[in-house]
């Protein structure tokens, strides 16, 4: 298989406890406790891969340490050999959970999305609600930089690539008694967008998420109302801005979307979306709100497309 498979995801909540429920009570993902310098630490196995739950001031996270999607850790034989193969430079190795070895990548040589390799780490998991990470939601400024890393220099196949815009049409209209009717449509405003690369890695991918338009202004609320593309480049830009080019969300794949969305309502989670909504690839999306979990921390669901239409159902 061309380039590397990720190993875990680790996640940092400032509500860990929450956080576990949610992956194991309600997602009904395998849990494995795996120690790691006389502490054990939650990993959910999720399809190949696995999610891994710190506190944000975890001595094992590097600094800056914040709420969110921390870091992805890459599966190899030998870490220090692999970053040294592909120029990557090394700030930290060690031994990671269960004993494996890792190395930490200079944030820079991969375009701000803080990177690891390690060791292969096995994170039993079973069939369940959420039957794999879809994707890792990568906040830029930069697609083409992010592709010459992952694609060109660690050789991660690109999936796909498309454009989001939303747009707004406006037409005038004239009503006279005498005269009747003129109707004028004025040129179509786009409100805001993205473009997106998709690029495999292992059984999830890597999105790339750049604004369409940067001069475009970011909304002030966000993750207040039913997601849209203006509101999702406003998010983009804002986690820009704030923290640097790096990983902003985690999305889990799904298989029926309107049956996931309201279970957790009705399980006490606060939700943004409650049912599915178009979302990149042909897939519905639907995302949780990141308070549930002391805020910072956003996750979403995807539910894939299939046969060349929205995944098992037609949307109306």
């Amino acid at each position: 298989m061309p380039g590397y498979e990720m190993n875990y995801l680790a996640l940092a909540a400032r509500d860990v406890e929450a956080a576990c429920r949610f992956l194991g009570d309600s997602l009904g993902l395998a849990r494995r406790d795996v120690p790691l310098e006389g502490r054990n630490i939650p990993f959910f196995g999720v399809g190949k891969s696995a999610v891994a739950l710190f506190e944000p001031d975890d001595p094992y996270l590097e600094e800056p340490r914040f709420a969110g999607v921390h870091h992805m850790a890459l599966e190899t034989d030998d870490p220090a050999a692999t970053a040294a193969k592909h120029g990557l430079t090394v700030t930290d190795e060690g031994v990671g959970p269960d004993g494996k070895k890792f190395v930490t990548v200079e944030p820079k040589g991969t375009v701000g999305i803080r990177t690891r390799f390690i060791e292969p780490l096995e994170i039993p998991s079973v069939d369940s609600l959420a039957y794999k990470i879809d994707h890792l939601g990568i906040a830029t400024d930069d697609n083409d930089a992010t592709v010459r890393v992952f694609t060109d220099n660690l050789g991660c196949p690109i999936d796909s690539t498309q454009t989001d815009v939303e747009i707004r049409h406006v037409t005038e209209s004239f009503i006279s008694d005498k005269y009747g009717a003129i109707y004028h449509s004025r040129p179509p405003e786009i409100l805001g967008g993205l473009r997106d690369v998709f690029i495999n890695i292992g059984d999830c991918e890597l999105e790339l998420l750049m604004d369409y338009d940067p001069d475009l202004t970011p909304k002030d609320q966000l993750g207040e109302e039913k997601g849209n593309t203006k509101g999702d480049q406003s998010a983009i830009a804002k986690f820009v801005a704030r923290r640097g080019p790096g990983l902003a969300h985690v999305a889990f794949a799904t298989r029926d979307i309107d049956a996931i969305l309201p279970k957790l309502a009705d399980d006490g989670w606060r939700m943004i979306d409650l049912e599915g909504r178009p979302g990149g690839r042909g897939s519905l999306i639907g995302f949780v709100h990141p308070s549930n979990f002391g805020g910072g921390l956003l996750m979403h669901f995807v539910e894939p497309q299939v046969d060349g239409g929205f995944a098992a159902k037609d949307f109306g």
